[in-house]
């Protein structure tokens, strides 16, 4: 009997968090499972997992189509503004950028109505595959395109061969450098950005194992700029004498590089921006990774009560010095 008793209470301790969580909660309450502040680093989130195909995103209600690569069943889910990314080689890709079609690696999370109600983490096929030394090997060249397998290391992933199509224009890398035509080779491995037009495969990007760092230098510039211009996104979660603000952990390789001292910017979605001075910069994730705390100061009167009213889960940006 008492061992028994041991067993349930074991597992009540393992079980009792999961259990104790409301999924009902809003995504920005702080005891929510997806508040960004549970984001330790990119992909550290995401209790249902697999192969999607995004199939579209409305900018205005961050909501996205996307559809279960083997079954089909299509799902309407919320993409958070603060979910992570690793897309082309590169963190902090936006959601916007995905294409119709386009094959995906997603990452949901449940709230209490149904079981992938958030997105909260994707990353492209060339990142995954890189990721596990996964690559796909041309077995044969066709009119417009090829048939592939995928290898893991030296051994075939599995039975299955693909037949890809290439787009008109897709973009094809060689030697760290896009040249005219892809020159595929029987046997050479390569990775690819793809998409489904019904049932075709219709690759947008071929790139050889040589180029991959080519690509992931030019995604980081094209973040980097995005960044300048738009800023980062963020919470005000406190303002008081000092303001507090987080930093979504989608950026953290942007926030990493603010320092005291510098004078930053915040701005609500179509308001006026205000100057605020960097106090101090704490990461709250692992090696580099995580959100951001921010303390800023620099606020009169009338700043304060303009920021106050950003508190409470609105999503707002933060400028660094070098923003646009």
């Amino acid at each position: 009997m008492l061992r028994y008793l041991a067993i349930a209470i074991v597992l009540m301790l393992q079980l009792g968090p999961a259990i104790a969580q409301d999924l009902s909660l809003k995504p920005d309450d702080p005891a929510s499972t997806v508040h960004p502040r549970k984001f330790g680093l990119p992909g550290g989130i995401g209790v249902t997992r697999g192969w999607y195909v995004w199939r579209s995103f409305d900018t205005k209600t961050w909501r996205a189509e996307v559809s279960h690569e083997g079954t089909g069943q299509k799902y309407s889910v919320r993409v958070l503004p603060w979910l992570t990314t690793y897309r082309n080689l590169a963190y902090g890709a936006h959601p916007d950028e995905l294409l119709a079609g386009e094959r995906v690696n997603m990452f949901f999370n449940p709230d209490d109505k149904q079981q992938r109600a958030y997105l909260v983490h994707f990353q492209d096929e060339l990142c995954q595959m890189k990721g596990h030394n996964h690559a796909w090997q041309i077995e044969k060249i066709i009119d417009g395109g090829f048939t592939a397998r995928v290898m893991a290391g030296d051994k075939q992933l599995d039975d299955k061969i693909a037949t890809f199509t290439f787009d008109p224009k897709c973009q094809f890398w060689r030697g760290g450098k896009i040249v005219d035509s892809a020159n595929a080779k029987v046997g050479e491995r390569v990775y690819l950005r793809w998409c489904y037009d019904d049932t075709r495969r219709v690759v947008k990007l071929c790139s050889d194992a040589g180029s991959l760092d080519a690509i992931q230098a030019e995604a980081r510039k094209r973040i980097g700029e995005r960044v300048k211009k738009e800023g980062m996104t963020a919470f005000v979660e406190e303002a008081k004498e000092k303001t507090r603000v987080l930093v979504f952990a989608t950026w953290w390789q942007q926030a990493g590089d603010l320092k005291p001292g510098d004078k930053l910017r915040l701005q609500a979605e179509g308001g006026e921006p205000v100057a605020v001075n960097l106090v101090s910069r704490k990461n709250l994730g692992t090696y580099g990774s995580g959100c951001s705390e921010l303390i800023v100061d620099g606020l009169n009167a009338k700043q304060s009560e303009l920021v106050r009213g950003w508190t409470g889960g609105k999503v707002v940006r933060a400028f660094g010095p070098q923003a646009e």
